[in-house]
């Protein structure tokens, strides 16, 4: 059985920019699942690839260079 690294995204955008956003990210490889959220972030998504490093260039090189990405908040799955 192979074990990916999974982590969880939250991430706040500029107003008005959610559905475009939205789109850009699940289109990234690694990108499972994409929610819109309420609260103090605006979406989260759930990125899956095979090891750390992999994960951190998905979330460093794609998808916090989408245009209206203020900021995001990573969390590795540890078990």
């Amino acid at each position: 059985m192979v074990i990916k690294t999974k982590a969880f995204v939250l991430i706040n955008t500029d107003a008005g920019l959610e559905k475009l956003v939205h789109e850009e990210i699940k289109s990234l490889n690694g990108v499972q699942a994409v929610y819109e959220l309420y609260g103090e972030y605006d979406m989260m998504a759930i990125v899956e690839q095979d090891t750390d490093k992999d994960v951190a260039e998905v979330v460093s090189w794609e998808l916090r260079k989408i245009k209206g990405i203020k900021s995001t908040n990573t969390m590795v799955v540890a078990k």
